[in-house]
């Protein structure tokens, strides 16, 4: 400390320095005060402390560009006492916002000269407009919660009094490129360009908006970083609401806090939290919609005509998207993304959905036509009056010889084991038949060597077993699952990008090396399938997600010798071929002999 002189005159006596212009001084003070300062149990102290520094930088560089004489040292009278001051504009009612000048030196308030009251840390003015409509809003949020229902957002929300958010530190340096008022912090800013009670609640952030919000949100995060642990999860509750309750307007803000806190692991957890499993399903859409905005996206000319305001056109086939595209969008984003659906035209949806009375016209009429010119070629290709029987399906559609009869046998030899041939499968699974008999029928035609033809029919059924055999139950889902472990497994010897694409799809081309007792098993299966009627085209199934526990990401990390991070990130569809094919497999492999609650969930998604 220093002399008594300096003890009653503020900021300098707070920093125990004497008034002087040089800001290293200042500096060099206020980190020795600092370091001897308990900052986690004397909160307000490390605030006025550092108002304190800001203070008398701003005073440094007055007395920097004035004479001595001009300066005011904080303890004189301020000439024309009178004159006071405007005070700042009402704010947050619980946050005190550090107005430039001395801070209060007297004990009675009645006492105080004028001008110091005028440059003393006060609570701002309550507004009470403003704190009617904030009341409205914790009341009306309350309400909800405790009939069980939602907030505007649509979750329900753990923190609802709107003034909850964390005192998080400020500097008058970075305010004007924040767009915040004198001593508004971050938390602050983002709450305001947040609140769902705004008149433009609505609408998307403006640029500015943006700009100023992505900074406080940075400002933020900042702070989490350098908190402790208890502090930064306060942040992350708060910051995971306000984020919430903010949507659609913070929407642009999404991914830096996901990549922050890392809420992408958390969010299909059975127990996530509410803000944060809200955010994840909101951020999956958002990034669907960025990625269906880029032109070389399959949904993006869908998109762009379902956007569009106004009916769609009788010719809208011509340049247009295909009918097929519209109806596959509309169903994921029915599916997944139901917010999205607000992007669209009500009428255009409507018309693409009841279809186009032309084309369907045009289409019947060429039907017709297409017929009459069948019947007229049968007619007279057959004189004989008297009407022939007609004969089985499978007898029409199965090649009776040929390289097409020969490859297609072999096939199915191939593919389901001896004893078993074409008419065995037209008999059971005539979808199948007829798929691998057109298949053969235009290999055949384009010289495709006869072995590969026979792989892509082995490869055809393999595909089937797996996709159709993880929707059964009891022994057949585990054998399905069993084959899919030693399919991966020799995939894997092949190469990693070829365990990949057989991770991924369940179709890879060419031979897989499997050994003569593994390919029986396959056939057994294969055939029993085709048996019970279940090799079909398979179903959509959609996306699958489950939470591993950390006994099987321990049997993870020990047999594959990767490190968390890798583990974590092949987990996520991120990393090499190698590390994701090697995470895949072992976690495939531990889970078959784990018992847990969610060892189908886990399955279902390898």
């Amino acid at each position: 400390m220093s002399d008594a002189s300096s003890q009653g005159r503020h900021p300098w006596s707070l920093l125990g320095i004497e008034p002087t212009a040089e800001a290293s001084v200042i500096r060099k003070a206020y980190a020795e005060r600092l370091k001897a300062m308990d900052v986690d149990n004397d909160v307000s102290g490390y605030a006025q402390l550092r108002q304190a520094r800001d203070l008398a930088l701003r005073l440094a560089r007055v007395m920097g560009e004035t004479p001595d004489s001009d300066v005011p040292n904080g303890t004189e009278d301020v000439p024309n006492a009178t004159e006071r001051p405007e005070p700042a504009p009402p704010r947050w009612t619980f946050a005190a916002p550090a107005l430039p000048g001395a801070w209060d030196e007297f004990a009675d308030p009645a006492a105080r000269p004028l001008a110091t009251q005028s440059l003393s840390t006060k609570p701002g003015e309550l507004d009470a407009s403003t704190m009617l409509e904030r009341m409205a809003w914790a009341a009306a949020a309350a309400r909800d919660t405790e009939q069980g229902g939602v907030t505007g957002a649509g979750i329900p929300l753990t923190t609802i009094d709107p003034f909850t958010a964390p005192l998080l530190s400020g500097s008058f340096v970075g305010d004007d490129a924040l767009g915040l008022r004198p001593g508004e912090t971050p938390a602050e800013r983002l709450t305001i360009l947040l609140d769902p009670e705004r008149d433009n609640s609505g609408e998307p952030l403006s640029e500015t908006e943006t700009r100023q919000a992505t900074r406080a949100l940075r400002a933020i995060l900042d702070e989490a970083t350098q908190a402790h642990v208890s502090r930064q999860q306060q942040i992350e509750d708060w910051l995971a609401e306000i984020l919430a309750r903010g949507w659609p307007r913070s929407a642009p803000l999404l991914e830096d806090a996901n990549q922050a806190f890392g809420w992408e692991r958390e969010w299909s957890a059975h127990d996530a939290r509410p803000a944060v499993q809200f955010l994840g399903a909101r951020l999956r859409g958002y990034r669907f919609q960025q990625n269906v905005l880029q032109p070389d996206h399959r949904f993006h000319k869908a998109w762009n005509e379902l956007v569009k305001p106004g009916k769609a056109g009788p010719f809208r086939m011509l340049g247009g998207p295909a009918q097929s595209d519209v109806d596959a969008l509309l169903r994921g984003v029915r599916k997944h993304f139901p917010e999205l659906e607000s992007h669209f035209a009500p009428e255009r949806v409507a018309s693409w959905e009841s279809g186009n009375r032309l084309l369907t016209g045009l289409l019947v009429l060429l039907g017709i036509l297409a017929f009459a010119i069948v019947v007229a070629i049968a007619d007279s290709s057959n004189p004989s009056p008297h009407p022939t029987h007609d004969a089985p399906a499978s007898e029409m559609q199965a090649p009776q010889s040929g390289e097409v009869s020969d490859v297609v046998q072999a096939s199915v030899v191939e593919a389901f084991g001896q004893g078993r041939d074409a008419s065995w499968l037209w008999k059971n699974q005539p979808d199948l038949a007829q798929t691998l008999t057109s298949n053969t029928l235009m290999g055949v035609h384009a010289g495709t060597d006869r072995g590969a033809m026979i792989d892509k029919a082995v490869t055809l059924v393999r595909m089937r077993s797996y996709l159709n055999g993880r929707k059964l139950s009891g022994e057949l889902f585990e054998t399905a699952m069993q084959l899919r472990l030693v399919q991966l497994q020799a995939a894997r010897e092949q190469s990693a990008h070829a365990c990949r694409q057989m991770s991924d799809s369940g179709w890879l081309d060419g031979a897989l090396p499997l050994s003569p007792e593994q390919r029986a098993k396959e056939r057994a299966f294969a055939a029993r399938l085709v048996e019970q009627h279940a090799l079909g085209m398979p179903k959509p199934d959609g996306q699958h997600s489950a939470m591993i526990p950390g006994e099987l990401i321990g049997k993870i990390l020990k047999s594959t010798k990767l490190g968390q991070n890798d583990v974590i990130a092949a987990l996520n569809g991120k990393g090499s071929d190698a590390h994701r094919c090697a995470v895949t497999i072992a976690l495939l492999e531990a889970t078959l002999d784990w018992t847990g609650s969610n060892r189908r969930d886990i399955l279902m998604t390898l």
